[in-house]
């Protein structure tokens, strides 16, 4: 087979992979904006949710208690030693082709857990479970055998606030009954189209610390978009301060977490987007190239051909 048709050949493959990433990378684009609007429009509601706890926690965090303000006592072994669990919930993708996503993901929780367990003294009186959102991060914690205790997927494109009410009881419940002294989150935080930050932050109990810093990147220049709220040391509570932290901290908890998948959502559309993109470009570019060989070969075929004819016809 000559030269001029396995190139062609590589250049019909090199089409056919430029027009299949172009495609994906259309589809991904019409997703990503969905998610993207969806993903911001939640963050006012999240913020004032968050402004909202923080006056009331600061008013009455020396009166009031209340289960996921405060960290369960640690469980025995078996040699009566005390012994921490905290559970990590790992937000991830379903699907491939979302280009280094996933892989900053892991890698961030590699080394997240190593400095975090590196803090700790006593290694042996700790334990790490495991709750995955998406296909891709149960992988990872089964391949590294981490212990897994539930694993949820296929939440779609366009996740619904019911769709996270399981991932939610799962969470509520084991901090309640005192399973896990503190509870992780593990996403890659949306920031923009070709931008996507890996975040960990504590879930459970929930500090003031963490709240006050929750959104203060996310919000950093759009704070002056939303009215503040403000609490006043006169402040009155009704029907109740307990009543209102029953109401609010269990609502709170879910609409982070149903905020967190539309984040983890709004990367993942945008970084497959990013990386279709840039396959489409890198086939294009070598579908070029294969075109300027084929042609250069071609030409020198006739001119090699042209010069034969010449050569005969002059000997004739």
């Amino acid at each position: 087979m000559s030269s001029t048709k396995i190139i062609k050949r590589r250049i019909k493959s090199a089409t056919n992979i430029s027009q299949i990433t172009k495609a994906m990378e259309m589809v991904a684009a019409s997703k990503m904006r969905f998610a993207q609007e969806s993903a911001l429009s939640s963050r006012p509601y999240t913020e004032k949710m968050r402004q909202i706890l923080t006056g009331i926690i600061e008013i009455v965090k020396d009166d009031v208690s209340h289960f996921l303000l405060a960290t369960p006592s640690p469980t025995l072994n078996s040699k009566e030693e005390a012994q921490e669990k905290y559970l990590v919930v790992v937000l991830s993708s379903d699907k491939g082709l979302c280009g280094g996503l996933n892989s900053n993901l892991y890698r961030g929780l590699e080394l997240w857990q190593r400095s975090f367990t590196q803090k700790k003294t006593n290694l042996k009186n700790i334990k790490m479970d495991f709750v995955t959102v998406g296909k891709k991060a149960k992988e990872h914690v089964l391949k590294t055998q981490r212990f897994l205790l539930a694993e949820f997927s296929n939440y779609g494109d366009k996740p619904r606030y019911s769709d996270i009410i399981p991932l939610y009881n799962i969470i509520l419940e084991s901090f309640k009954t005192g399973q896990y002294q503190k509870i992780f989150i593990v996403f890659m935080e949306f920031v923009s189209t070709i931008a996507q930050r890996l975040t960990v932050r504590q879930l459970l109990p929930i500090e003031k610390a963490d709240i006050d810093t929750s959104f203060d990147e996310i919000m950093k220049g759009e704070e002056s978009k939303y009215v503040k709220f403000e609490f006043h040391k006169d402040y009155i509570f009704e029907p109740g301060a307990e009543t209102i932290f029953d109401q609010l901290l269990p609502k709170y908890l879910g609409l982070y977490l149903y905020h967190v998948v539309l984040e983890s959502t709004a990367s993942e559309h945008s970084a497959r987007m990013v990386a279709m993109k840039n396959a489409h470009d890198n086939a294009t570019e070598i579908v070029k190239d294969l075109s300027l060989e084929y042609n250069q070969l071609r030409q020198q075929k006739i001119t090699s051909e042209l010069l034969d004819a010449f050569s005969a016809r002059m000997v004739m």
